[in-house]
């Protein structure tokens, strides 16, 4: 007999061996897992309506409505100079109505914002609000991040602040402040935002 007669025969019959061996322990499903989920959902909470909340909403909502309008902080095109301006020390605070109570409340430390922080670079204060807009305009056909003015009152003279930002990280300022000064020059100012 030829040897490579030889060597297929003994290959179909190597191979009819294995198929005999591992084709039952394949196909019998024995190592074939139960996929199912089960999930279980809770019943839906009942939540019970609460009058003394709602009606503080009410009457929180009706002292904001009596607040007096302060002044214009963001500036455009449309506002005009001659606005009438409330200095934000000239406006009282809402007070709120104080009940006696018989036991000392224990001090309580202010907790810090949930918001957290965020920040803003300053690249400019002008007295005139057209270099004002000039700057804003430059700033803003570079698109390295939001441009806006400020309008504050300080010693009875009002000035407009250009602003880029908010930024959510300072380090996102920092870049944004290494990109004004690498392309305009200018060397803005990181500051918190007020807001």
């Amino acid at each position: 007999m030829d040897q490579n007669i030889k060597q297929r025969l003994v290959g179909i019959a190597v191979s009819f061996a294995l198929e005999v061996i591992f084709l039952p322990m394949i196909l019998d499903g024995a190592g074939v897992r139960d996929k199912t989920l089960k999930v279980e959902i809770p019943e839906q909470p009942v939540i019970v309506a609460t009058p003394e909340f709602d009606q503080k909403i009410v009457e929180l909502h009706a002292k904001v409505d009596e607040l007096p309008d302060l002044e214009p902080r963001f500036v455009d095109e449309t506002s005009s100079e001659d606005e009438k301006l409330i200095k934000r020390e000239d406006v009282e605070p809402a007070v709120a109505k104080v009940v006696p109570k018989t036991e000392p409340e224990p001090e309580v430390t202010p907790k810090k914002p949930v918001g957290g922080q965020s920040w803003v670079l300053q690249v400019g204060s002008f007295h005139d609000r057209s270099k004002a807009l000039s700057q804003r305009d430059k700033l803003r056909k570079s698109k390295i991040a939001a441009v806006f003015i400020e309008k504050f009152n300080k010693n009875n003279q009002i000035s407009y602040r250009v602003r880029l930002g908010p930024f959510i990280d300072r380090d996102q300022s920092v870049v944004a402040q290494n990109k004004v000064r690498a392309k305009y020059n200018i060397n803005g100012l990181i500051m918190k935002n007020e807001r």
